[in-house]
């Protein structure tokens, strides 16, 4: 799903994915259309012949000319589409509707696991009402977040935006997005709000992530004991979290291949620097599956703290995590004390804790 920057909200695979406002149409208004125009246009290196279209449990194939295609068919009601080229390890996903939308896609090569894959990303989408509505989500959330009662504000607002788009499939992904990833409303909110939704016209993969981040919150959410692992380090050593009770410690979950984990590691060495007096560790637990390499990126990152290798993702998997990076912050107990928190709220109770001990 394109992608919009939220302040808080650190980004899954399969879930939709929020990008800058910029990308959107301005003069974007719902159409009754009775048809849909898919135009794309590929920006990169490719060599396939045809670009492939998927919806509800159809499959559509066009031609691609000069790097560039299009579809055209009819759907009842908007549904979660994907675009697919042969040679792309991704499928990167839209809402697809009775619409004329355009659609600007890059490939790129990039390292994971030690073979080099093409992906695919939707750089920017018009013509689709559905941005509109996105749109509305993301101007709601940069405009309050930073309040304090911005969980109170939250749930209140979707609650009319719910009852007001009850069958589209954004609904599905905010509420599954809440649940999983950006833990801001409490249970009874969350399935308050699952409540209004008419679940017969919401995308399966939103409501199956939703419900997985449910049954999380009743074990990992915050108040909660976090999971006493037992992982090897880059040296093969056993690494126990018993060792570190009596210490604040930021459980980082990443991959050497993860672009957006790479590029937060200088400002996690400067926290733990930071806050070199405050007890303060980071334990950083990747799902690599290439050794050699994930050694080769705490290297050159020069991560100065413990490393340790969930390479099956066995753990990740118990705690229902989908997305990397993501982060949980233990109190000295081993107490769950914040989920996904943004480096700011990380600092701030740091900071916070660093006042008490003086």
């Amino acid at each position: 799903m394109i992608e919009i920057k939220l302040k808080t909200v650190k980004w899954l695979v399969l879930i939709f994915i929020f990008t800058n406002a910029a990308t959107y149409s301005q003069n974007t208004t719902k159409q009754n259309l009775k048809i849909f125009t898919v135009r794309g246009t590929v920006k990169g290196d490719i060599t396939d012949d045809f670009a492939y279209l998927y919806y509800n449990d159809i499959q559509d194939s066009v031609k691609i000319v000069n790097k560039q295609f299009e579809f055209k068919g009819t759907v009842n009601d908007t549904v979660v589409a994907k675009i697919y080229l042969q040679s792309a390890a991704n499928a990167p996903q839209f809402y697809l509707e009775n619409n004329n939308i355009a659609l600007n896609i890059s490939v790129e090569k990039i390292l994971k696991d030690g073979k080099s894959i093409q992906t695919m990303h939707i750089d920017s989408i018009k013509g689709s009402y559905s941005l509109e509505l996105q749109k509305q989500y993301l101007n709601f959330y940069q405009s309050n977040t930073s309040k304090k009662d911005f969980s109170k504000l939250l749930y209140s607002e979707l609650t009319v935006f719910f009852n007001k788009h009850r069958t589209h499939p954004f609904s599905g992904a905010i509420l599954a997005e809440l649940a999983l990833v950006n833990p801001i409303l409490n249970k009874e909110q969350l399935t308050t709000l699952y409540s209004i939704l008419d679940t017969t016209k919401q995308d399966s993969q939103y409501l199956n992530l939703y419900k997985k981040g449910i049954e999380k919150l009743d074990t990992y959410a915050v108040g909660k004991p976090f999971l006493d692992f037992e992982l090897q380090n880059q040296n093969g050593n056993t690494v126990h979290l018993k060792e570190y009770k009596g210490k604040i410690v930021l459980i980082d979950f990443w991959a050497s291949w993860c672009a957006p984990c790479r590029k937060k590691n200088p400002e996690l060495i400067d926290l733990k620097q930071q806050f070199a007096a405050a007890n303060f560790e980071i334990i950083g637990i990747s799902r690599d599956k290439n050794k050699k390499q994930w050694i080769s990126a705490i290297a050159k990152d020069k991560l100065d703290w413990v490393n340790l290798l969930d390479e099956d993702q066995k753990m990740e998997n118990t705690m229902g995590i989908e997305n990397i990076p993501y982060n949980y912050l233990l109190d000295e107990k081993g107490i769950i004390i914040g989920v996904n928190l943004d480096l700011k709220d990380i600092k701030q109770i740091l900071s916070d804790v660093t006042k008490k001990q003086k």
